[in-house]
């Protein structure tokens, strides 16, 4: 592709010209940049004020890479989780991954219970009532609590850590499939993704050993409730990866268990006791996900490091969303709330892959509220289902190097739409080309 849009002497003059392309679609998303070297030649300046103008680049989410093979390319403009979905009048939704909204607590209900005064700047910046609930709700789980911090969403957490620990360049262990704003993220960070093959078990576990002996930085795990295949890792596949993780003690292990209480099984797999480790329970799922909350559990290195760098720029999360929370959390009415959602969202699960299995079609879907299908042609697919009214997700911004499937999100599925969708979808699979694999 040619570069003409390059401009500028300084490494801000360079940067504006890129960002100035992107604005005006002169360059796509995943189109690549020449390298340091090479624009350096095209533009006469030095590589070091190209080096810094990408670097800018790629710390504004712009670019994504680094150097050696692939290069710096321009990262998604917007966001995976952010992009609105644009449905035909009465399709129903099937695509977004949204929850149920009616299971999440309502605030009226306990807000005369939550201390509206507020704070001032020298306050501690994490509830202390907030960290004693932490304390007695995951250290039941069997979680060490004796280091956490409160930050603002489970890829704030891990992206702190990322940063505070890791090289651009560091190869980093990621499910495949997997979710994609975490590959966005850790891709405009420099990191160099690994995908580790999953079953409904969690990762295979001969491949994360293969992985882990050709060199990498970290691991990035879902424990339960993995998007988008439903992955519950169960306690024999935790027992061989703890194993294995116990021979590197200078990986990072992230656990990110973003269904937490949620979940109908107990957390099988633990952060490791020795190296270096973070564990993140975000309340999205069981409280909101206006909250923007979540609990970072780690190694004192680690949660030492994000705790400094949250303390450079927010300083803290709002204490009157931490009051909020912990009053939420610890109400009866929000216990009897989670209750309710494990149930419907199991019932929900099993009448969908039920009415799949009839028709023959084979899915993935163990645990929380995402079915993933195995498919021939995703843009097909997805396409024929909403022609006949339901809007699923294509797999391919889940996916690295795993074969082509869909994301059906059943949360909002009643037994009888269940049915419905199964029937559609096994139409468009025995269409005049058929496309389950």
């Amino acid at each position: 592709m040619s570069h003409s849009f390059l401009s500028g002497e300084t490494a801000v003059e360079i940067a504006d010209s890129v960002e100035r392309a992107v604005r005006l679609g002169s360059v796509q998303p995943g189109d690549r940049l020449p390298s340091v070297r090479d624009a350096g030649i095209l533009l006469g300046v030095s590589r070091n004020t190209v080096a810094s103008a990408y670097a800018r680049l790629r710390d504004a989410g712009i670019l994504i890479g680094g150097p050696g093979r692939g290069g710096m390319r321009i990262a998604r403009i917007h966001p995976f989780e952010g992009r609105a979905l644009e449905l035909p009048s009465g399709a129903c939704d099937l695509a977004s991954g949204n929850i149920d909204a009616s299971f999440l607590p309502p605030l009226a209900h306990v807000l005369d219970q939550v201390d509206l005064r507020s704070s001032g700047y020298d306050a501690e910046a994490d509830d202390p009532a907030l960290v004693a609930l932490v304390r007695e709700r995951l250290g039941y789980e069997g979680l060490d609590t004796r280091h956490m911090c409160f930050v603002s969403g489970a890829l704030d957490a891990i992206e702190r850590a990322m940063r505070a620990q890791l090289r651009p360049g560091a190869a980093i262990l990621v499910e495949d499939p997997g979710f994609p704003p975490l590959f966005d993220l850790l891709r405009s960070l420099g990191a160099r993704l690994k995908p580790m093959p999953m079953d409904e078990e969690g990762p295979a576990p001969d491949a994360v050993s293969a992985l882990l002996r050709s060199g990498a930085a970290a691991v990035v795990l879902t424990p339960r409730a993995q998007n988008p295949t439903g992955a519950d890792i169960s306690p024999a596949r935790a027992q061989l990866l703890s194993r294995i993780f116990a021979d590197y003690p200078d990986v990072l292990i992230v656990l990110d268990d973003h269904w937490g209480p949620l979940s109908e099984n107990s957390l099988a797999l633990l952060p490791p006791r020795h190296g270096r480790w973070l564990f993140v329970r975000s309340v999205s799922k069981f409280l909101g996900p206006d909250y923007r909350l979540a609990i970072a559990l780690g190694d004192e290195v680690t949660i030492d490091r994000i705790s400094r760098q949250h303390a450079l720029g927010p300083r803290w999360v709002s204490r009157l969303i931490q009051r909020m929370a912990r009053t939420l959390w610890a109400s009866p009415e929000t216990d009897r709330l989670m209750e309710a959602a494990r149930a419907a969202y199991r019932e929900r699960r099993a009448a969908f892959l039920g009415a799949l299995d009839e028709h023959g079609i084979a899915a993935q879907g163990r645990s929380g509220v995402h079915i993933w299908v195995p498919v021939r042609r995703e843009s097909d697919v997805t396409q024929a289902m909403l022609g006949l009214g339901w809007a699923v997700q294509p797999g391919e911004p889940f996916r690295i190097e795993s074969p082509p499937a869909i994301r059906i999100g059943m949360a909002n599925l009643t037994a009888a739409s269940a049915r419905s969708a199964a029937h559609d979808l096994a139409r468009c699979l025995a269409g005049p080309r058929r496309f389950l694999s």
